[in-house]
């Protein structure tokens, strides 16, 4: 609806969407942690609005920076691996929405087709995931879909790492629901 570039008010959202207007400001959060900007106008005749304008997130970093710190953090104590691993993850994250469209990924649509079935059963059910990614056993519970560009994301909670993630569905392997 937003993207229509019409203001809505947070009560016409929560009518057309059949929700509260709490959880319309809830998805509002969740969208803008996909990096889906919401502009919010305040006052009398305030709403949110969205505009389809592309933003430059100026990242100065990339894939060979996360692996540089990857590497650094095999090397530190346990203690100090778990505090920069979760800053890591944060930083993966934000590598992979800028700079997955500049590598030359190779999709295969079968195979993503496959996880997004699974995926979606998952969070039907509110089910349990056990997948690597990045050559690391991960456990998680999966909460919605996030697509850029022609990336697919899947956004949950990370059990062994307490903190939310956000990860390229075509880099998950070895995916199974627990």
């Amino acid at each position: 609806m937003l993207e229509t570039g019409k203001k809505y008010s947070v009560s016409e959202l929560a009518n057309k969407l059949e929700v509260t207007p709490r959880m319309v400001k809830i998805y509002k959060e969740e969208l803008e942690k996909c990096g889906i900007y919401i502009d919010t106008i305040k006052g009398r005749y305030g709403g949110y609005i969205y505009y389809h304008k592309p933003y430059n997130f100026e990242v100065r970093f990339d894939y060979l920076d996360v692996d540089a710190i990857e590497s650094i953090l095999n090397k530190l104590n346990e203690e100090e691996r778990n505090k920069i691993s979760i800053t890591l993850e944060k930083l993966r994250s934000i590598v992979i929405y800028s700079a997955d469209e500049k590598r030359n990924i190779i999709i295969d649509e079968k195979d993503l087709n496959d996880k997004y079935l699974i995926i979606s059963k998952a969070i039907e059910k509110n089910q349990k995931l056990n997948f690597v990614y990045h050559e690391k056993i991960r456990n998680f519970i999966p909460y919605s879909f996030t697509y850029y560009k022609e990336f697919i994301y899947i956004t949950g909670y990370s059990i062994d790492e307490d903190d939310i993630k956000t990860l390229n569905l075509s880099k998950i392997e070895n995916l199974k629901i627990v």
